[in-house]
This record gives structure tokens, sequence and C-alpha cells, in this order.
């Protein structure tokens, strides 16, 4: 489809370009909701009458005159409504060029320009809860739809390893706790270890100025690299993060690089950010006397001065930040150190940043990106526009437009899903649409847990509908689900949504949600298996749909013109920002594939022409959902 929309483009351009002047306008093409409506639908002639401020509909009329049978792909343009112009497309011609395109699939042509695709991002001071695993999924989907659209696509996870979370977990260890470094490297789960003594500590410091003070002062010896604060801290941040990677690993998302805070502040990156911001007068010093002694950028947003450099010389997150994405679009002058962190089952590596040469350095070369996407959740958007206003006040347009916020709200739990995980629910709550979780607090779900009690409820519904199966294809189905179930559900609400987890929702068998487009998936393999034992063959290239009547025509003519726009999916979900626009995608055709199937049986059918047809469809559904579903992190099975 969209090779068609571009093909079509091109020669509408060409048709009418000695009777309107269109430069700066190109015909946009959707797909009308009524098939009475046409196959593709544009409102070139309302743009158009914007510039030259005709009527549209007097437009679209004589453009309509214009390209009647000169579109080789379109069998008839109308005019609609006040302007629109309805494509009806060559249905025979334009069938047996999918046919065609699925025995023959290329893969998407190089875009020859770099993303990078910064996520997760967690602070490495315990265990994954479920809040994190949203950021995580959007991210990853991201990164596989650029791959999909021909991007190099870079996955970053930014460690913030030096921060006052990380010393939070260390003032316990070792002052709460008193347990030295030798002590530590024994506790078998650390992360785990670590969730329960981060809300223990923060609930000490509640209120006990004394011992914010320690963290405090815990928090600047780490900075200065004091030991034994210092090694506690690279300790923790390490192995916590191992605990992250084996976390998301589960779930099918891998990372290129992490890039950690700390080598950030070794390199001097902020040093060379300074130079250039203070020399075009971006940040300056604060004429508060509030902010005496402050180096500051005017949020020109929200009118407001906002610290970068504290008066005692100190950098804030935001300093670090600003040099760090400089980084990404190469930007700043200098780079890291790399060196192996952690390789993959399959084998992919990660490599980590350094501050110093590496024995075994990765060859990759890393940052240097012509677009970013930060996926961070909407409560850091003040920051995320700085950096974006920063980089346009020193020179680089192009990176400031290329410089994109994945934002996106919070997650929380239903209370039913409170329940599930054995946790309290306080007076009132149970009446709440949600409950909110906080790690600070020791309110938070796992996100282990979480997966764990996936695998478990899919375990028991795998066990229901197959006694029979061996416990370990059980255990590995019920994974698959379990998985596809979290990912979809993590993905399929509006990002400005906050979303409440929920075990039933997310494991619904029978609506909108990741074991539907599997159990879509299983039975069109099911199909192609028995037909294949029968040798029933499917229609090739040079089909046409004549053998069909005219119901069965406009469904199987539905689900066709469907199936094609998985590409110009993907590309909406980039432009706008909206994964969930890619889970609705996939549900609408697997509700289309199976609304079909119910009412034309593929092998059952008599008829050897109508059959060869049905079964080619089930064939380009294949194709396509098999994709679609591997952009989405969804595994098919081999049953349900």
């Amino acid at each position: 489809m969209k090779t068609l929309q571009e093909n079509l483009r091109r020669r509408i351009a060409e048709l009418l370009s000695g009777a309107y002047d269109l430069s700066g306008i190109e015909a946009e093409f959707t797909v009308p909701a009524e098939r009475r409506f046409g196959d593709l639908s544009t409102t070139l002639a309302f743009a158009l009458a914007r510039k030259t401020r005709s009527k549209p509909f007097a437009l679209a009329n004589d453009i309509a005159a214009r390209l009647q049978g000169q579109l080789p792909e379109a069998e008839e343009v109308r005019v609609a409504g006040g302007g629109f112009l309805n494509f009806f497309l060559r249905r025979d011609l334009f069938f047996r060029a999918r046919l065609e395109a699925q025995a023959r699939p290329l893969p998407p042509p190089a875009r020859g320009e770099k993303v990078i695709v910064e996520h997760t991002s967690i602070n490495p001071n315990k265990s994954a809860h479920i809040g994190h695993l949203r950021n995580s999924c959007l991210g990853d989907t991201l990164a596989r739809c650029c791959r999909f659209l021909g991007y190099e696509v870079e996955v970053q996870n930014y460690i913030d390893d030096t921060g006052i979370q990380v010393a939070d977990v260390v003032w316990g260890l070792l002052r709460h706790r008193r347990l030295d470094l030798e002590a530590i490297r024994r506790i078998p789960d650390l992360a785990a270890y670590l969730w329960e003594l981060y809300a223990e500590v923060n609930r000490l410091f509640a209120g006990d100025e004394e011992l914010a003070a320690q963290r405090r002062e815990v928090h600047k010896r780490i900075e200065e690299k004091a030991e034994p604060e210092y090694g506690v801290c690279l300790h923790v941040a390490e192995q916590v993060l191992l605990d992250h990677v084996r976390t998301m690993e589960k779930l099918g998302i891998q990372y290129d690089l992490m890039a950690r805070e700390s080598d950030v502040i070794a390199l001097d990156f902020f040093k060379a950010a300074a130079a250039e911001l203070t020399g075009r007068g971006v940040m300056f010093p604060s004429a508060d006397p509030d902010k005496r002694g402050c180096l500051v950028i005017h949020y020109e947003r929200e009118k407001i001065e906002k610290i970068i450099v504290r008066s005692n010389g100190t950098i804030t997150y935001v300093g670090k930040d600003i040099a760090y994405n400089l980084w990404k679009f190469d930007l700043l002058g200098r780079d890291f150190f790399y060196r192996p962190f952690h390789a993959y089952a399959g084998g992919h590596p990660i490599a980590m940043t350094a501050s110093a040469p590496a024995p075994a350095a990765p060859g990759a070369r890393f940052g240097r990106g012509r677009r970013v996407y930060n996926v961070i959740d909407v409560r850091q958007s003040y920051l995320q526009n700085l950096i974006s206003q920063v980089l346009a006040q020193l020179g680089h347009p192009g990176a400031a437009a290329g410089f994109v916020h994945f934002s996106y709200e919070m997650v929380a739990l239903t209370p039913a899903c409170v329940r599930d995980m054995g946790l309290e629910l306080e007076p009132g709550e149970e009446a709440k649409p949600y409950i909110e979780v906080s790690g600070r607090k020791g309110r938070a779900v796992k996100a282990d847990d979480l997966i764990a009690m996936l695998e478990e409820k899919s375990h028991r519904e795998v066990r229901r509908r197959n006694p029979e199966l061996p416990e370990a294809e059980a255990r590995k189905l019920s994974r698959r689900i379990a998985v596809a179930a979290l990912r979809y559900f993590m993905i399929k609400f509006n990002l400005n949504t906050v979303i409440a987890f929920d075990f039933q929702e997310a494991l619904n068998f029978e609506g909108d949600s990741g074991p539907y487009l599997q159990y879509a998936a299983v039975r069109l393999n099911s199909i192609l298996r028995k037909a294949a034992a029968a040798d029933i063959e499917a229609a090739r290239g040079a089909a046409s749909l004549a053998p069909l009547d005219g119901a069965e025509r406009d469904a199987y003519w539905e689900l066709a013109l469907h199936l094609s726009l998985l590409e110009t999916q993907a590309e909406y979900a980039l432009a706008h920002h909206d994964i969930s626009s890619l889970a609705a995608y996939a549900y609408l055709l697997c509700q289309k594939f199976n609304h079909y199937y119910h009412l034309f049986p593929v092998l059952a059918e008599p008829d050897p022409g109508r059959r060869a047809l049905r079964l080619a469809l089930v064939l380009l559904f294949k194709g396509r959902i098999e994709t679609l579903l591997a952009l989405l992190g969804i595994e098919i099975p081999e049953r349900m």
C-alpha cells in the first residue's frame, strides 16, 4: 500500500502540474471507514483551495475529471462531501500485486539514517517494578518499528549510577546495616534485597534531618569517588543493572549500550557542554538572590530559571542530561570509552561506557544519531523540552527537530490486582479505579513477580485447555502467553492514559489482548497445516476475485485491503508517537480474519476456485500477522 500511495501521489502531481501550482502540497491518503467512500481518500482539494482561495468542491470535481481513467491503479475517482477525492482501486490488480509481494518479500529500503532509542533507564538501586515495564515495552516496540521501516537503530539504557536513589541504598548498606563491600558481595539476590532496604531507609529519612544530612554526605562522597561509598555504589549499580537486563530479557527486550552517568561525569562531558553553553549566553549566572552563585538556563516555556550548576559547583542532573544528549547527536566533540557488559543467549552483545580504555573494547560505533527518541514518562516533560530548547539555542536546528520526547503516563493496579499480588488495600481503595504504586513507599509489584504470576495464571488456563500436553511444553506455552499478555497490555492504551493493570483483562483469550492475537495466528497455522496435508493449494499470482460472490467478495477485499496497511500503520505510529494505534491495528486484523473465517470456512469449501482464493487470503494474513506480532514482541505458539 505504501508503494501504491507513492505511485498515486507522483502520478497525480504529474497530471495536475499544468493546471495547478502544487508546490508545498501533496496528496495524503487515508482509508475511509466505509468502502462506499472508496478504498483511499485524500483532502488534496481542500489544501489546494486554501492556497488558491477557491471552493474545494469545485476544485475536487475538476481534479477528478482530470484523473479519471489516467491512473492505472484506480478504477474510478469520485467526489464526496465538500471536496473529498475518493479512489476506488482495481481490485484484481491490487490483489495480484499482494500475492506477488508475498511470494517475493523484499526488505524495506535502508533509510540511511541512524535512530537512537533510549528507554528503561531505571535507577539501579533495586529490582524493576511494574511501572517500569510500560517504558520498556513502549521503547522496545518503537525500536522494532524503526528497524522494520529501514532505519539503523541503536538502543540505549541510561544508568543514573551516582544519583541520590543509589545513595539511599549505599547509606542503608554501609551505615544502617553496617555491612562492608565483601559482605555486600555475598548477598545472593542483591536487587531483591535492596527492594526492601530502599523502602525501609526512606521511612527512616522521613522527618529526620540528621539522617537526611548523612544521605547527602554519602551522595557527595560518591560523586567525589571516596571509598568505601564509591566502590559500593559501583558494585550495587552493576549487579542491579544485570538483574534489570535479565528481567527485560524475559520479555524479549534487548539493549545495545548501557550509558553510565558516572562516565559522563568522569570524562568531563559537561565541561565541554558548559563551554558552548556559556559562550553562546545560554547558561549564565543567576541574578536571583535565592540562586546566588548558581549557573542557570532560562526555560522559555515556563519563564523560569533552571539551575544547571549549584553554588557549590556540583552539576544537577539536568546539566548531565544536556551533555549526554549533545553526545547522542555527535555535537560534544568527545566520546566515551567502552567495555563489554553482557551477552544475550542469542549472542547479541551489550556494551557499557567506560571512563578509561578497556580490554576487549567493542568495535561498534555508538551515538552519532540523526534522530533521538527518549522514552521517559510525562513527569519529565519540562526537562525534555528544555533539552530541545538548548539544542536550538546552540545552533543545531536539525538536532532540535530530531529530538523526540516519547512520553507516557504511569502504570497503576486495579484493586483486584492489588489483592492478587498479596498487597493490602487501605480503607476506601476498593472503590477506586486504580491504585498508584511507589517503590519508595514500598507499595509496588516487582516486575519479576508480576511475570511469574502471569505465567502461573497462563499455566492454569493451558492445563485446562490441553490436559494431555507434556509439562515442559505447557510451561513454555505459558511463558509465551504471559509475555504476549503483558507486552500487549502495556502498549494498547493511549500514551496519555494512566493504565491500571488487571490480570483478567490482560489474559482474556476472547477480547482485546495479546493471547487473542496469538489465538488467531495459531488458528490460521492450523488451517495451513491441514491444507498441506490434504494437498490443497492456494491461488497464485494470476488469481482473480471473480469466483467470489458479492458478500464474500466485499469481506475478502476488506481484509486484503487492511492487510496491506502494515507499513503505513508503522509509519503513522512513529510519526504520531502512537504505539497504541499499532496494537489497535493488530486487534482489528484478527477480528476481521476471525469474522471472515466464521462466515467462509476454507477447507470445507467444495468449490476449488473459492477454496484456493480463501487459502491465498490465509497465506496473506499469515505473512502480515507474523511481521506485525514480531513488531509487538509477541511470539506465535504452536497451539493455545
